[in-house]
C-alpha cells in the first residue's frame, strides 16, 4: 500500500486540462485511474499511475510546466485533516512537523523531513517518494514543491520566506517560470529536492488556531497510524543521496547525522535486513539513472555528483548496473529531432 495518495491530489485536474484543450477522462483512463476516483476526495489511487498521468498530460498538451500549473488550483484542503492539523500548530516549524508526522494518511508514499543540521541558519524542508523506478517524474515533484510553498506561503500570509528552491532533476524551463511560480531562483540537479527557508521564519506563531480542534484531528488520524518499517530506511537513503557528492557518504558520518552511534545503525539496518554499503550501491543506481536520462550535466559532473573520483568509476559501475556505457544510456534518452 506504499504506492498509494489521496484522489484529492488530482483537484483542479479536469479544470486544468479542459482549459488547456485536452480530454481529461481519454489521459486519466490511458493512465489507468478510473475518471470516478476523481469525484471522491479521498478515494486512494496508484501514485506510480499519477506520475505516468501527470507526465503524459504535460507532453500531450504540450505544458511543460503542468505539474505546477496544476498546483495553482488546490490549497491545503487537498490534505484534509492533515492540514486542518497544520493550520492550527503553534508556529510554522510545529506545523510543518505536525503534517509530515501525519502525512502517511495523505500518502505514505510521500517522504518529507525539516533538514536544520546542514545550515542550520537556511533549514531545509525536503520532499521525495519512497518508491523507485519512474525516472521520469518532474511533474509531480514540480507540483509537489510548488504546493509545499504555497502550503508555506498559507501559514505566513504571503510574506516573502523562501529562499531558493532545489531539484534533483534537471528541466528544459527558462529560470523565469520557476520565479514565476516560488518568487525566487531554482537549482537543478541537485541531492535532494527542497525549499531553502529562513530558520527565523519557522519559529513564527501562527494566529487564529484552535488548539482543541487540533487534538481532536490528531486524535482522528492516530487510528489509522501505523508503525511504517520504511520510515527509518527512507531517512537513511535521504541522507545517502544527499552526501553523496560531499564525499562524506560513510557509515560513521551518516549515523553521526542520525544522532547515533555507527554500532547503532549497522543494529537497526540489521534488523531491517539492510547493509549500508548495498544501499548506497542502489542509491547511486538510481540516481545515475536521474541524471544519465534528464540531465544536462557532464559526464565528469555525473560521477562527481554520485561520489566517484572520477569518470571511469562511473563507467565501470553503469557497465555492472545496465549492461551499458553511460554515454549509451544518455543518447537514449537524447530529444529525436523531429521529422
Amino acid at each position: 500500500m506504499t504506492d498509494r495518495i489521496r484522489s484529492s491530489a488530482l483537484t483542479g485536474y479536469r479544470r486544468l486540462v479542459a482549459k488547456l484543450g485536452g480530454d481529461a477522462d481519454s489521459l486519466l483512463q490511458r493512465a489507468g485511474i478510473a475518471p470516478g476516483a476523481l469525484e471522491v476526495s479521498d478515494e486512494l489511487i496508484s501514485f506510480r499511475s499519477m506520475v505516468r498521468l501527470l507526465e503524459a498530460t504535460a507532453i500531450t498538451l504540450a505544458c511543460p510546466d503542468f505539474g505546477m500549473q496544476l498546483a495553482l488550483e488546490q490549497d491545503m484542503r487537498i490534505l484534509g485533516p492533515v492540514g486542518i492539523i497544520g493550520l492550527n500548530s503553534p508556529t510554522v516549524r510545529d506545523a510543518i512537523a505536525d503534517m509530515i508526522e501525519h502525512i502517511g494518511f495523505y500518502s505514505p508514499a510521500i517522504l518529507c523531513r525539516i533538514d536544520e543540521q546542514t545550515d542550520p541558519r537556511r533549514p531545509l524542508l525536503t520532499y521525495d517518494l519512497r518508491f523507485s523506478g519512474e525516472p521520469h517524474k518532474r511533474q509531480t515533484i514540480e507540483l509537489a514543491m510548488c504546493l509545499f510553498h504555497r502550503h508555506m506561503q498559507t501559514l505566513t500570509h504571503g510574506q516573502g520566506w523562501l529562499e531558493t528552491v532545489l531539484f534533483r532533476h534537471a528541466t528544459p524551463l527558462p529560470q523565469s517560470t520557476y520565479r514565476h511560480y516560488f518568487g525566487t531562483a531554482a537549482q537543478f540537479s541537485q541531492p535532494v529536492n527542497a525549499l531553502v527557508v529562513r530558520a527565523e521564519d519557522l519559529r513564527r506563531p501562527l494566529e487564529n488556531t484552535d488548539a482543541q480542534l487540533r487534538r481532536v484531528m490528531t486524535d482522528y488520524l492516530r487510528q489509522f497510524s501505523t508503525s511504517n518499517p520504511f520510515d527509518f530506511r527512507c531517512q537513511v537513503e535521504q541522507l545517502i543521496r544527499r552526501l553523496l557528492p560531499s564525499g562524506r557518504c560513510n557509515l560513521q558520518y551518516v549515523a553521526g547525522q542520525l544522532h547515533l552511534h555507527e554500532r547503532t545503525l549497522q543494529r537497526r539496518l540489521t534488523q531491517l535486513n539492510l547493509h549500508f554499503e548495498d544501499m548506497v550501491e542502489s542509491v547511486r543506481r538510481e540516481r545515475a539513472e536521474e541524471l544519465l536520462s534528464e540531465s544536462k550535466l557532464s559526464m565528469a559532473q555525473i560521477a562527481e555528483q554520485l561520489g566517484y573520483l572520477d569518470q571511469s568509476s562511473l563507467n565501470r559501475a553503469c557497465r555492472r548496473w545496465f549492461s551499458t556505457a553511460p554515454r549509451q544510456i544518455k543518447a537514449l534518452h537524447r530529444p529525436q529531432p523531429e521529422q
